[in-house]
């Protein structure tokens, strides 16, 4: 995010984060959340890292971004916010506000909520060597996330019986997401579940990017009459919307583009049975 900060400045163009899963990197040392890394804006969705519910966020402008979005935030966000806002969601956010600097109590603070953090960092990454010493085959991520591929369907039925829920799953990967209010027991049970590697040989996924024609423009497809067919049957249609395995996702065809084999290919590699066409 810093290069691509540097390169927006050259040529004079804001830099916007979608910061979504990323709220908690504020407090890591040194920063790394993009508003300390040069971003314009970010959005950081608050219910997914801290303690608050579904759907509250925050809106950040950093302080060298152009006057105009600090003069106009609050009427461009008014065309399409609720009239009818969650005041529960915007109490929970005020609640971890004060969860973080310390005002909700003697245990409470941000430096002791940093130093949680940094906790539960050194036991995921002691976590991820053991595993790694077991044959798990483990991704490089963000440092609250645990990500292992291989046989995901054995990994699930594992976890499963433990009673351990994961973040995502497909037939490659398995994601599972961690707080600083994750115990010990709690890690040390998620270790016990997974245990050996059922298999040593690890061979990562290799399925073709499913290139497609441009057709129309996104606009033009997304308001065109469409209609709903199995992907089976969408070689040669205009995607008339993206269709992902998990949003937000990179879409295998995006609107507008003509469906190649290796699209269809790939929308059923990751189990994408239908996609919206146009008419």
């Amino acid at each position: 995010i810093a290069a691509l900060a540097d390169v927006c400045r050259q040529f004079h163009t804001p830099l916007l984060v979608d910061n979504a899963h990323g709220a908690y990197l504020r407090f890591l040392t040194p920063s790394q959340h993009p508003l300390n890394l040069g971003a314009d804006m970010c959005c950081d969705s608050a219910h997914k890292t801290f303690p608050v519910l579904t759907g509250g966020a925050y809106l950040h402008i950093g302080h060298n971004a152009p006057a105009y979005f600090r003069e106009n935030v609050k009427t461009a966000m008014a065309l399409f916010g609720s009239t009818s806002p969650s005041w529960l969601t915007l109490m929970s956010l005020d609640l971890c506000n004060q969860y973080l600097d310390g005002t909700t109590g003697k245990n409470c603070s941000e430096e002791n909520y940093r130093a949680r953090l940094r906790n539960i960092i050194q036991r995921l990454d002691a976590i991820r060597e053991t595993l790694r010493r077991r044959h798990w085959h483990v991704e490089h991520t963000d440092p609250l996330r645990l990500t292992l591929c291989g046989d995901t369907a054995c990994m699930a039925q594992r976890l499963h019986t433990a009673r351990i829920e994961w973040e995502y799953l497909d037939r490659d990967y398995l994601v599972l997401m961690f707080t600083p209010d994750n115990s010990p027991d709690e890690l040390n049970r998620l270790v016990c579940a997974l245990g050996e590697c059922p298999s040593v040989t690890f061979l990562p996924p290799c399925v073709p990017a499913g290139y497609c024609e441009t057709v129309l423009s996104p606009r033009e497809a997304v308001f065109a009459p469409c209609e709903r067919i199995p992907v089976t049957e969408a070689y040669g249609r205009i995607c008339a919307a993206p269709a992902v395995s998990c949003p937000p996702a990179v879409p295998v065809a995006v609107a507008g583009e003509r469906i190649s084999r290796q699209a269809v290919n790939l929308f059923t590699y990751c189990g994408i049975k239908y996609v919206n066409v146009v008419r």
